[in-house]
């Protein structure tokens, strides 16, 4: 029996990006569908409702429109607090779906019951793989070689890898079982989402999708990547409006983050040089990012 599942497409200000992930999205047979947008200033809805008109009244698409911007993680939960299908698909707006990634991932979820949460190869629309695909947990010390790049010092030394590692994967393995996956595209069955619980609405954007992994494995379920399969991702169409509240978000989950999972296990002299270095990567990344748009 065919699962069933519900793509679950949270928006902010996407463009013309919403109507191809709802284009993509609808080549999926069966599948609920339901954007979530999060008070979009822009076109987006305008314009993809007027490109499935037939969708939308008693169609596949559900739409809720917030009045106010609720986060991503606040954003999906309202959709998957009442999951009836068999598996949610969390998918960003300027993600388009391949024709045969959710069945691919749905054969991995059925041969390995102990799997909870999966994703797969992601491409961006030059083509490249994208590392943040396919993560590890970061701890203070490989933040500190990611900001300080002393992986490319040292590149063949794995105390210096970085923990985004998907930027080269074997596409002929079945699926790989790693510690996390990237939040544009996840694929979670509702029989672990009702043992782990919904994402934590404590991040509003960014690193949401580290705690709910690291939930997942706390909980004896599997992450799993699945590299013969992958989806387009864009990246970044909703945040360059606002590229430093992107940061500020970014580094708060950071925080939040350490604190949660990590702070019991290291000294508080480490504890406050990590909060320290943590806000002065904001510091520094706003500037140069500021700096970059009065250029441009």
């Amino acid at each position: 029996m065919k699962p069933s599942c519900h793509i679950i497409i949270v928006n902010y200000n996407a463009g013309d990006w919403l109507a191809r992930a709802l284009g993509s999205a609808l080549k999926h047979s069966g599948a609920a569908i339901t954007v979530v947008d999060n008070a979009s200033t822009d076109d987006s809805v305008r314009h993809a409702q007027q490109l499935y008109p037939s969708d939308i009244d008693g169609g596949r698409i559900d739409w809720l429109l917030n009045t106010q911007n609720l986060g991503f993680a606040a954003a999906n939960n309202q959709v998957l607090a009442s999951l009836e299908q068999d598996y949610a698909v969390l998918m960003n707006p300027d993600c388009e779906l391949e024709s045969d990634t959710l069945k691919a991932i749905f054969d991995a979820f059925h041969v390995n019951s102990d799997m909870g949460i999966a994703s797969c190869r992601i491409i961006d629309d030059n083509g490249d793989l994208q590392a943040s695909c396919r993560r590890r947990f970061p701890t203070p010390w490989s933040a500190l070689v990611r900001m300080l790049k002393l992986g490319r010092l040292f590149p063949n030394n794995p105390k210096f890898a970085d923990f985004d590692y998907g930027s080269s994967v074997d596409e002929s393995v079945e699926i790989e079982f790693v510690e996390a996956i990237s939040g544009a595209f996840m694929v979670v069955s509702k029989r672990a989402l009702s043992q782990v619980g919904l994402l934590d609405e404590g991040y509003f954007m960014h690193c949401e999708d580290l705690d709910w992994c690291k939930r997942f494995e706390l909980a004896g379920l599997k992450v799993g990547f699945v590299p013969r399969v992958s989806i387009m991702h864009a990246k970044g169409i909703s945040s360059r409006s606002r590229p430093v509240a992107v940061l500020w978000t970014l580094h708060k989950g950071m925080d939040r983050f350490f604190n949660k999972f990590y702070r019991n296990d290291y000294s508080w002299p480490i504890r406050v040089t990590v909060k320290i270095g943590i806000y002065l990567s904001f510091a520094s990344r706003a500037v140069i990012t500021m700096f970059a748009g009065a250029r441009t």
